[in-house]
């Protein structure tokens, strides 16, 4: 069995696990909206810091299989997020667009914001923003992971 089957497959239970947060995350802010209970938004909240998490786990992979380099450090975040925007020869192609990395990015801020602040202190504005986004987002993501699945596909193949 190839290291890129299992990583195909890693990435692809990854993605199932990002596309349930996205469906959650709208519906949390549906019911914010209709009830007017600000916890589904901030549940709404959570899901799009869960969203991003699960990002970040399958760009991970990516590093340490392929790559072969993860970044560590305060910057850490943000430096992978770009690492997977990098065409590096001879190793592999930009897994994420330009465009994507630009949407993401701002998942990666939120989910710091997220994860160092109290639930009252979210802008809910900000919140349903990003919500609104993220099913562009999510979709921009999932056809660079597909992309990039064929691409390790296709590396399987060629041993």
């Amino acid at each position: 069995m190839s290291k890129y089957n299992v990583l195909i497959a890693r990435l692809k239970k990854e993605m199932a696990k990002i596309q349930s947060a996205v469906q959650a995350a709208v519906a949390q802010a549906d019911k914010a909206q209709k009830t007017g209970d600000g916890d589904y938004l901030l549940a709404a909240a959570l899901s799009v810091q869960n969203f991003y998490m699960g990002v970040e786990q399958a760009f991970e992979e990516i590093a340490k299989q392929i790559d072969g380099s993860l970044p560590v450090g305060a910057s850490s975040h943000r430096e992978l997020l770009e690492q997977m925007a990098l065409n590096i020869p001879d190793i592999r192609p930009s897994v994420i667009q330009s465009d994507t990395l630009t949407r993401l990015n701002e998942y990666r801020g939120f989910r710091h914001v997220v994860i160092h602040r109290y639930g009252f202190e979210l802008y809910p504005d900000r919140i349903r923003a990003l919500v609104e986004q993220l099913p562009n987002c999510n979709d921009d993501l999932t056809r660079d992971i597909t992309a990039f699945c064929e691409f390790l596909t296709q590396l399987s193949q060629a041993l």
